[in-house]
């Protein structure tokens, strides 16, 4: 069931009664992958499969292909001709909207502010994103230069959004496993689709989370969002990185691609991100609360996370919270 909409009133969740999730599972092995597929290369038993990445993730060998499933660029079941031919496709049309930048003019780029704005802000962010991860590490780096001619294509592919400050970093790790200028491109396309209201100028899709985790909270734990209301918190504000750039900046990079793959099964719900959320602020409420952190203890503290999470406890807690949810009456009405 979706978690979108939050508006349950009365819901009282019993932790003692904590229905436990099973065990996580290793990674999908190629084997595993190769056994999903048909003759023809449709993949089959399609639920099965995404509950086995949501379990375990992906061996990092399997991602390069399965990555453009879970991120809609290929159909799960699209044969191996359909998706030559969409690759083709695809590879025509990345290139055409490229050419529509490199061919601009100095004199003509001297005209137009917005693509001078974006080009100036890819520059600047491409050469401070994930600089000491292999891929992208040392001057003149070819990965950059990719990562730099992707993000100027999304000007082209998207004017109207154009290029927002942490686009990079939900791109980076795309670039990083698809090892390919086109698959990286459209798997990003695929990416934004979902992401785009969280760079929208409004950040409608920004403000919609914040108020949508901020009620789970509080349904979840009344006592805890009793304090962060009372420090002026209860907006959510310090949790905005993590939903910008879905943890990007909060994990390890091999961590962060396996968040990433468990939230594209779209198991166990729509809105699994946000669970996230609240089984890491669970883990961190007692020492808030303890030790009285304000509103700017709160953030230190939010911020001072990053790279101390553990991803297999979160993913395991959060689970349960979902667990715990679809186990309350309410769930029914969902």
């Amino acid at each position: 069931k979706s978690l979108n909409v939050l508006e349950w009133p009365g819901l009282e969740l019993d932790r003692t009664s904590l229905e436990r999730p099973e065990n996580n599972c290793a990674p999908l092995s190629a084997e595993d992958w190769a056994e999903h597929q048909e003759k023809g290369g449709r993949m089959k038993n399609v639920p099965h499969l995404k509950k086995i990445i949501f379990k375990g993730g992906l061996c990092h060998a399997v991602r390069k292909e399965a990555w453009k499933f879970l991120l809609g660029y290929y159909p799960w079941d699209s044969t191996y001709e359909e998706r030559k031919g969409l690759q083709r496709r695809k590879t025509d049309e990345y290139f055409r909207m490229k050419l529509q930048w490199k061919s601009v003019s100095e004199e003509q780029e001297r005209r137009n502010s917005r693509l001078r704005d974006f080009r100036s802000l890819i520059e600047k962010d491409v050469n401070r994103t994930d600089r000491t991860n292999r891929f992208y590490e040392g001057i003149d780096n070819p990965g950059l230069v990719l990562l730099h001619d992707i993000l100027m294509t999304y000007c082209m592919y998207d004017f109207d959004l154009g290029y927002v400050q942490g686009m990079s970093d939900l791109l980076s790790p795309i670039l990083y496993v698809m090892e390919n200028e086109v698959d990286a491109f459209w798997c990003f396309v695929s990416f934004m689709d979902h992401m785009h209201q969280n760079f929208e100028e409004q950040m409608q899709g920004m403000k919609t989370q914040l108020i949508q985790l901020s009620t789970l909270l509080r349904l979840l734990d009344l006592a805890f969002w009793n304090y962060l209301e009372s420090q002026d918190s209860g907006y959510m504000y310090f949790c905005f990185r993590w939903l910008l750039i879905r943890f990007k900046r909060e994990l390890s990079y091999p961590d962060v691609l396996r968040m990433w793959e468990v939230m594209w099964t779209g198991l166990p719900c729509q809105n699994f991100h946000l669970l996230v959320c609240c089984a890491i602020l669970d883990s961190e409420k007692r020492k808030i609360m303890e030790e009285n952190f304000g509103f700017n203890e709160i953030l230190k503290h939010i911020n001072e996370l990053s790279m101390k999470l553990d991803i297999e406890e979160i993913l395991h807690k959060s689970e349960a919270i979902c667990m715990q949810i679809r186990s309350c009456k309410v769930w029914s009405r969902m």
